[in-house]
């Protein structure tokens, strides 16, 4: 595992491999000529900026609630995902009805995760053309031109990152200037949600599993939930990261050298080692974790053996913003509302390949004004 992490970028590429994984299911012209990156995202300032969308985002997910009824997890926490992502970089304007429900449609079924979470589904998808896709991504660019044009006709630029996105494409003539707009956004929204709304999805789960470790939650212990938020991702990790070979490169395992010629791809298999590089990893324990690190790290055969959020140069960049969204929003749910699973057992879906698992059954749970 260090081998490969330690693997260079212009040998073995990440990038190269996760996006011809992608491109099983997502238009061609959706990675061509991007002017906006996932990196862009996450600086300090952004991040807080982030914050204060999801503050608002919670807010009206809670509104819709109102005092008491059912709600179904991983429904509820997709739907927050898609609200918290349109305002911090497709506008206000965007979050809100009535653009919000179209706009939410469309990115479902532009949601690149399905080329991982339902792999043998992707046949079709190429059969029929990405139809669906195309047509979606022309609806968005659609809302998203009028989200603009609205502000121009109003005298007023908003100091969002829509305009910065907005900026970066002036040069550009129409059509290619909303396009390219539009498709900065989507991709950013897919490549930063995907597997948000999962995790937070999972880290009620397992806390509504478990009655002690729910109390501590409803209690006030922010530090404990973050671990929670930490654990479960660990157990909920379905990545197989890939690097695919640009020239042939020597990997070690610690048993015996290979030669990789170039075309061949490398894949870890963290589904597993996550849950067995070390006796205990099988069981859900947030005290392993102290802040962002295990516990006994140390004792590990290798560190990259056990992983959330990646490691080194290839870490999540969005590491601390999604912790600080999952503690947030369960925060605000477990203070409105008294909570009650309706699920017993939770299996991941079956055929699932990559990020973190989604529930392959419905997740219900009863809910009451505090």
């Amino acid at each position: 595992m260090r081998a490969f992490y330690a693997l260079p970028e212009r040998q073995a590429s990440k990038g190269l491999a996760d996006c011809r994984m992608l491109l099983r299911k997502l238009p061609e012209e959706l990675f061509a000529g991007r002017r906006t990156f996932a990196h862009d995202l996450f600086g300090n300032e952004e991040v807080e900026g982030y914050l204060e969308q999801l503050e608002q985002a919670i807010e009206r997910q809670l509104d819709e609630l109102g005092d008491g009824g059912l709600l179904e997890v991983f429904a509820w926490t997709r739907r927050l995902g898609h609200r918290l992502g349109l305002a911090s970089w497709a506008g206000t304007e965007s979050a809100s009805p009535p653009r919000l429900e179209a706009l939410i449609a469309d990115l479902d079924r532009l949601d690149g995760a399905d080329a991982f979470v339902r792999p043998s589904d992707m046949a079709g998808v190429r059969a029929a053309g990405k139809r669906v896709e195309r047509a979606a991504l022309g609806r968005i660019a659609v809302v998203l031109g009028e989200v603009l044009s609205e502000r121009r006709r109003a005298g007023r630029q908003a100091a969002d990152f829509l305009e910065t996105i907005a900026e970066r494409w002036a040069t550009a003539a129409e059509p290619e200037r909303t396009q390219g707009i539009a498709g900065d956004v989507v991709l950013l929204h897919l490549a930063s949600m995907s597997n948000l709304f999962a995790a937070i999805g999972w880290t009620l789960v397992h806390l509504l599993q478990r009655p002690a470790a729910l109390a501590r939650v409803v209690a006030g212990d922010d530090a404990f939930l973050h671990c929670a938020a930490q654990e479960s991702i660990r157990l909920a990790q379905r990545s197989i990261m890939l690097r695919a070979a640009l020239t042939t490169v020597q990997v070690d395992d610690g048993t015996r050298t290979y030669r990789v010629e170039p075309d061949v791809v490398l894949a870890t298999m963290l589904p597993l080692t996550n849950t067995s590089a070390a006796p205990g990893l099988e069981r859900y324990d947030p005290e392993r974790w102290i802040g962002r690190r295990l516990r006994d790290e140390a004792a590990l055969p290798a560190k990259e053996l056990v992983a959330t959020f990646g490691h080194g140069r290839h870490a999540c960049p969005a590491q601390r913003f999604s912790l600080s969204a999952i503690v947030r929003t369960v925060r605000r749910l477990v203070d409105t509302y008294e909570l009650e699973a309706r699920f017993t057992t939770v299996r991941p879906y079956a055929d699932q390949i990559g990020g973190v698992a989604r529930a392959a059954e419905p997740c219900p749970v009863a809910y009451r004004r505090r």
